[in-house]
């Protein structure tokens, strides 16, 4: 039932996207050769004319459409992925229109005709998409349009499962009940839901309760020993998703499947930064290091003349850190500390009121200003503008032996500021909580969550939490 649902509502959708694509092309019409934004060098075509190319234009833009997965079944996919499908359909659409035009050698329809059809249908496809969809989560809500299913083990894996997709009640998925061979649960209750025994009868089972998908919450030979079940619901055309089984291991990005020969594999520790991601991050980090260090050339330079003029010793100080795939590079401060070539080559932590401080330095460790040349690590790309905090060789082994995830904090480049540093997790603090929010970074990371952190920076500098 759910399924003619379902095709039903991308009919719908299907016919709202042809009309929207024919409205778009007729105000592109008026927009380009009417408004007075725009003026028509190579005349301005009939408006029967125009209404004639809409029909091969409707179509294109539909199949571009298919094409980019608009119509597929989106039930617990994030409005962000949905967004960048709509994106891929405009994109689609105007290279395919383009194309069109260009092939039916039509000379009044030049790109800024296209370029500003782009924007409309971008804009008119993302209303109608995101009304559906903000209907739909509203209906299931309310507790319509739901979907039932099953979650064979009662173990802390299943549970979470449960309490997660309970908090987003969009999803319009509803459990009916657990099954588990554990006979102590038998007949009992698990978070308000009935708990069956005798995984056997689990296909009988579904088909009684109307059961459309299985979640399946078991790992190692608890799994293989229920092959035999899952193999006769897949016949039966029930849908099985399977909760992998990670064991000690750690999936720190969106566990991406790999397919070689006959075989799936899914990454464990793979790298949030892959692919376009590293050239984007890469394209942000210069570009804030670039503009940050055009802003405060001044104040760097009055900096370095005060470090050079209330001690002995170079203007900056450089020490071996270790970023991203555990790579060794020279990192750069302001010295904040009179020379000691007794003490020059000693790894130690900074502490609070530190002897070794000169006046300037107290102030540009309080004010985290001593950190401001690693905006030449990150034009060098050694450094990000945020990620997690590098530390010396010595350390990470020592903190590596004592925290068994401390290295996954590696995956991703060092940063002049992190998720840690602007939740008070810098200098002498709890290695064990920076790791916690080290990881929570990694495992998150995003341009916008860089972003947001960048904004936060300097409200955390003003507190000075823990800053010498």
């Amino acid at each position: 039932m759910l399924k003619r649902y379902a095709a039903f509502f991308s009919f719908l959708r299907s016919i709202f996207d042809i009309l929207i694509v024919a409205c778009s092309w007729i105000m592109v019409y008026y927009i380009r050769f009417y408004s007075p934004l725009f003026y028509a060098p190579k005349g301005v075509p009939s408006f029967e004319y125009h209404l004639t190319l809409m029909p091969p234009i409707v179509g294109i833009c539909y199949l571009a459409c298919l094409w980019s997965g608009l119509y597929t079944p989106k039930r617990i996919q994030s409005i962000l992925k949905q967004s960048v499908d709509l994106l891929k359909a405009t994109v689609l659409s105007s290279l395919l229109v383009l194309s069109f035009l260009y092939y039916i050698n039509s000379v009044p329809y030049s790109r800024k005709l296209l370029a500003i059809f782009a924007v409309i249908l971008f804009f008119g496809l993302s209303l109608s998409h995101l009304l559906a969809m903000a209907t739909l989560r509203f209906l299931r809500r309310k507790g319509y349009n739901q979907r039932q299913y099953a979650v064979i083990g009662t173990g802390e894996k299943g549970q979470m499962l449960v309490q997660d997709i309970n908090r987003m009640s969009w999803f319009g998925l509803r459990c009916v009940f657990f099954i588990d061979n554990n006979p102590k649960l038998e007949n009992s209750e698990l978070l308000g839901i009935p708990v069956y025994g005798d995984i056997e009868k689990l296909l009988e089972l579904s088909r009684t309760k109307n059961i459309d998908e299985i979640y399946v919450a078991l790992g190692g030979n608890e799994l293989l020993q229920i092959c035999n079940v899952l193999e006769s619901l897949q016949a039966a055309g029930v849908t099985i998703r399977i909760i992998p089984d990670w064991g000690n291991l750690m999936s720190i990005c969106t566990p991406v499947a790999i397919s070689i020969g006959s075989q799936l594999l899914f990454s464990a520790a793979d790298s949030p930064l892959t692919g376009i991601n590293i050239v984007l991050k890469d394209i942000f980090d210069k570009t804030c290091a670039f503009i940050m260090l055009t802003i405060l050339a001044i104040p760097m330079l009055l900096i370095a003349i005060l470090v050079k003029l209330t001690s002995k010793g170079p203007i900056f100080y450089t020490q071996t850190r270790l970023g991203m795939d555990q790579k060794e590079f020279k990192i750069l401060k302001f010295r904040t500390m009179r020379t000691d070539t007794k003490k020059e080559n000693i790894s130690q932590w900074t502490q609070k009121n530190d002897p070794r401080r000169t006046w300037i330095g107290t102030f540009l460790r309080g004010t985290s200003l001593d950190e401001l040349p690693q905006l030449i690590n990150v034009i060098k790309g050694e450094m990000s503008m945020v990620g997690t905090r590098p530390e010396q060789p010595c350390f990470v082994e020592k903190f590596s032996e004592n925290y068994r995830k401390y290295m996954l904090r590696h995956k991703v480049k060092a940063g002049i500021t992190g998720w840690a540093q602007i939740n008070g997790f810098r200098g002498d603090t709890s290695i064990r909580k920076r790791l916690v929010y080290d990881l929570y970074y990694v495992k998150n990371w995003s341009l916008w969550f860089d972003l947001w952190i960048l904004i936060q920076t300097p409200w955390s500098v003003i507190k000075g939490k823990n800053a010498y």
